[in-house]
């Protein structure tokens, strides 16, 4: 069967090419008359136009890339789903958000973020609690590509931040009001290593935390800490192994790293007979859907994931169509959930 091209739409209706392009790129000098007559051809035949020349000869790829350190976490799956939703919503880039995953490495952070820019696969960059290199940032913006940062915040760039300090401090705060005198922390990378990149966040986490517990006299060392890089449940599981293994005083874990890990604490404590809360108290990190399913259900510092992924969505798409005449910064105050595991 022959292929229907934008020549015989145009016949059919009985207007040139270009009209039909226009009709199809939502022009709006275009009589209402014409435009229902061609849009009517349009469904009776069919006729999707054709992606690669239709991109090629805007000089525009139609799509925002989403860039993350890996797709497992629930957080990063659920921002990339909130950001899907409001392309449906507004019905704007529908089939154009193409996540690429770093591994959390750095070579493979920068290498992405470059292979995305120069060889425009992408009209905007959506960064999800990455830091990318400040030069990176600096061709980003010689080429007029629209980058917005979430979770971070650097100059050159939008950003949508989450007050990740004051929840970490809140949910510490929570703890040492309910009599915990040993309490530990489970953090993702707050230093670089030579494989692994710093974890933007989990430095603000890491600050409250310790904040919190020096302004009330809780002692506390770096024993006190294990950090992990995979964002895991058996990482959580190893971690309250290795928190035992140094102290089996403590009574109290946040777990910054998120609820997935939070998860992993809560199983391997009732495979060791550890009540919760009664022997150890925990708070998780983003307050998931299944937290509250959790038996016993899981306190956790609330991240509005759908407003995150709605303004991330929003901002990208007024960058690109120029509708933001300078950097554009958010921050969110988090929510302390309290259920049953404090």
């Amino acid at each position: 069967m022959k292929r229907i091209t934008i020549k015989d739409i145009a016949k059919k209706a009985g207007v040139s090419k270009a009209t039909v392009s226009m009709v199809l790129n939502n022009y709006e000098k275009i009589a209402e008359k014409t435009r229902e007559k061609v849009l009517k051809i349009v469904k009776e035949t069919h006729y999707y136009p054709h992606e690669s020349a239709r991109m090629l000869a805007k000089k525009k790829s139609e799509s925002i890339a989403f860039v993350s350190a890996r797709f497992a976490a629930p957080f990063i799956s659920n921002i990339l789903d909130a950001i899907e939703q409001r392309a449906f919503a507004i019905n704007k880039y529908i089939h154009g958000i193409i996540p690429f995953s770093t591994r959390n490495e750095k070579k493979v952070k920068e290498e992405l973020l470059r292979r995305i820019l120069y060889s425009r696969k992408a009209d905007a960059v959506i960064v999800l609690t990455l830091k990318p290199e400040e030069e990176i940032i600096k061709e980003y913006n010689q080429r007029n590509m629209p980058i917005v940062l979430i979770e971070n915040e650097m100059p050159g760039a939008h950003s949508i931040r989450v007050n990740n300090y004051n929840g970490a401090y809140k949910a510490t705060q929570h703890l040492i009001s309910k009599g915990r005198k040993s309490i530990c922390l489970i953090s993702g990378i707050t230093n670089p290593t030579d494989v692994y990149d710093i974890n933007p966040t989990a430095v603000e986490r890491k600050k409250g935390f310790e904040d919190a517990i020096k302004n009330l006299n809780i002692n506390y060392n770096e024993n006190n800490i294990e950090y992990i890089a995979n964002y895991t449940f058996d990482e959580g599981k190893m971690a309250l192994d290795n928190f035992l293994k140094k102290n089996t005083r403590i009574d109290a874990i946040f777990c910054a790293a998120g609820d997935l890990v939070a998860m992993g604490v809560i199983k391997r404590a009732q495979e060791l007979g550890i009540k919760i809360p009664d022997d150890l108290a925990i708070i998780g990190y983003d307050d998931i859907i299944v937290s509250k399913l959790l038996n016993p259900p899981l306190s956790s510092v609330r991240q509005p994931i759908e407003e995150i992924g709605k303004l991330a969505f929003d901002i990208a798409v007024d960058a690109m169509e120029e509708k933001l005449k300078e950097e554009k910064h958010i921050l969110i105050e988090p929510e302390l959930i309290l259920r049953a595991t404090t």
